[in-house]
């Protein structure tokens, strides 16, 4: 077994790495404003030692929870692996992007208040404008520095908690995950494993570290031991493509992301192609977080392969918070795999193979087999395991899932057997729906965001991306699908909300009956209604997923409105 595999927590393997090659690159961190900074592991040692006196000066303890709230920099490295150190548990969330300062601030006391935060870290530029509307103190990482840095004994162990982390909350208010040391070193270790991970590799990502996508990338690096080239978000919004380019440039190895980040890269490329790129020691490009569209996968593939990039490379992927990170990997040694299936077989609960050329034939993409060390099931409704190609919900278990959510101040002690995380043989309820075929996933969407016409249950990814492939879409995703309550006709109704940029140059109407009579042909579903909505108008995640039960919420509030306006009153 090797040094990285004995680490029992990220701590653990920072130390070492220290007492080993203490000047050997840990981290490149690419700040806001462009500037580059490399830090050794005995530079991250010594930010880490700041904070952790710094903690300590303002009276904050182990156990105790802080909230951080920084963008991506050496202080953000500084403040958050400090407080793993000292055993302080840190709650990681996104900055405000809007200049809704009081909203903001609202969500954030909620958010200390549930968690019993002792303190709130935040940029020195928020903190006067933070400070009045928040109940608990507000601290800046400059505050933090203002006294000599101080090495103990780390105290975490592998049972400590490590970090609270948001889930995505897409179909419903964001819980809080318990995340443990444990948890964070098994989950590591084991897509080590599945990626089979290389002494040489280098890590890149610009993800938000809000995001366990992002976050869990600096426990990776740490734990292989491995350089890391840590960008701030905001640098690949400003423009995509320097992703790729600092994968070139420092000969990355490992680089995730979720599907539309690929999508975007492409439509940049599109417009303005890319000087030189080498792409060619890009190994793995794990992506998950949201639904993998095949077109997009695809189309980056044929822009990018003409610059090295191996067709082995793109790598769709399926995970949650309450697995830590990742659950499934697919096969690194093979291009990505899609299964094609029947559609309206499929909205019966079975995934039977159909040609491609067929018209009712949907595109499922493959998420890979569960990580080594970990078990998966597909299940009914009682729980009991389904066999292959039959549709139902994955359950993980193994030593990244975690042991629960922290409780709502408010949530009663009974809970019933739906709403429980763990099954009583230990397995997660993800609350996701799938199907395996020879010990591999298939991930169809979310069990609450089944659309029932009929009786029959439709998985809304699957319709957006039939709408988007009937429209020709240039963009993706460009279509949500929701299903609503119809009173009259005691089923439910499906209610498309489509992109107002799909008209671009094109009659709605054109588009509303090509895509009503294609619904018709292959699923037999009737009597859809069509939203246009800019993207603006579209409810998400602070990750970017669509909240569909907002989704459904803005739809039904545009009916009352209706019905208003009709009967005048």
């Amino acid at each position: 077994m090797t040094e990285a595999h004995r680490s029992q927590t990220i701590i653990d393997a920072l130390l070492d790495s220290v007492s080993r090659a203490p000047d050997r690159l840990a981290f490149r961190v690419i700040e806001r404003s462009g500037e580059e900074f490399a830090l050794s592991y005995a530079d991250v040692c010594h930010l880490v030692g700041q904070t952790v006196a710094g903690l300590k000066t303002c009276g904050i303890e182990e156990s105790d929870r802080v909230v951080i709230v920084l963008p991506t920099s050496r202080d953000f490295l500084s403040v958050y692996l400090g407080c793993l150190y000292a055993g302080i548990v840190p709650i990681v969330v996104a900055e405000p992007m809007d200049g809704r300062t009081a909203h903001y601030a609202a969500n954030l006391r909620r958010l200390a208040e549930h968690a019993k935060a002792r303190r709130i870290i935040v940029p020195a530029e928020l903190a006067d404008s933070l400070t009045p509307l928040l109940p608990i103190p507000v601290t800046t990482p400059s505050v933090l520095r203002g006294v000599p840095p101080r090495l103990n004994s780390p105290l975490p162990t592998p049972d400590s908690l490590a970090h609270l982390q948001a889930t995505s909350g897409s179909t419903g208010a964001p819980k809080l995950a318990v995340v443990r040391h444990r948890n964070i070193t098994a989950n590591v270790h084991a897509i080590r494993e599945a990626i089979q991970g290389k002494p040489d590799d280098v890590l890149v990502s610009w993800l938000p570290l809000f995001h366990d996508m992002g976050l869990i990338g600096i426990s990776y690096a740490l734990h292989a031991r491995i350089p890391m080239v840590l960008s701030d978000p905001v640098n690949f919004l400003r423009n995509p493509v320097s992703w790729l380019q600092w994968i070139s440039r420092y000969r990355g190895t490992l680089s995730p992301a979720p599907s539309s980040a690929f999508h975007m890269c492409v439509r940049v490329a599109q417009r303005r192609p890319p000087g030189d790129l080498d792409l060619s020691a890009w190994r793995v490009a794990l992506c998950g977080a949201e639904p993998v569209h095949e077109s997009t996968m695809r189309a980056f593939q044929t822009m990018f392969g003409r610059f090295g990039l191996p067709e082995t490379t793109l790598r769709p992927v399926y995970g949650l918070a309450e697995a830590t990170l990742a659950a499934t990997i697919s096969d690194v040694g093979r291009p990505y795999s899609v299964d094609r299936v029947d559609a309206e077989a499929a909205a019966r609960g079975r995934a039977e193979p159909r040609s491609a050329a067929d018209p009712r034939t949907t595109s499922v993409m493959c998420v890979g087999r569960v990580l080594p060390g970990h078990s998966l099931r597909v299940v009914d409704v009682d729980g009991a395991p389904l066999p292959d190609r039959t549709i139902g919900e994955i359950e993980v278990s193994g030593p990244s899932v975690i042991d629960g959510y922290l409780p709502e101040p408010d949530e009663e002690l009974a809970s019933t057997a739906d709403d429980q995380l763990k099954r009583a043989d230990g397995y997660l309820r993800t609350g996701d729906l799938g199907y395996q075929v020879d010990g591999e996933l298939y991930v169809t969407g979310r069990r609450k965001d089944i659309v029932i016409v009929a009786g029959r249950n439709y998985v809304p990814n699957q319709l957006e991306s039939f709408v988007e492939a009937v429209t020709d879409s240039p963009r993706t995703p460009a279509v949500v699908a929701v299903g609503v309550p119809d009173p009259t006709l005691r089923t439910e109704q499906l209610h498309l909300l489509l992109d107002t940029r799909l008209a671009d140059g094109r009659d709605r109407r054109v588009i509303t009956n090509q895509v009503r009579d294609a619904l018709a042909e292959v699923f037999g579903i009737g009597g859809v209604t069509f939203h246009w909505v800019s993207r603006a108008e579209l409810p998400r995640t602070t990750s970017g997923k669509i909240q569909r039960h907002l989704c459904r919420k803005m739809i039904e509030e545009r009916r009352r409105t209706t019905e208003l306006a009709t009967t005048g009153d």
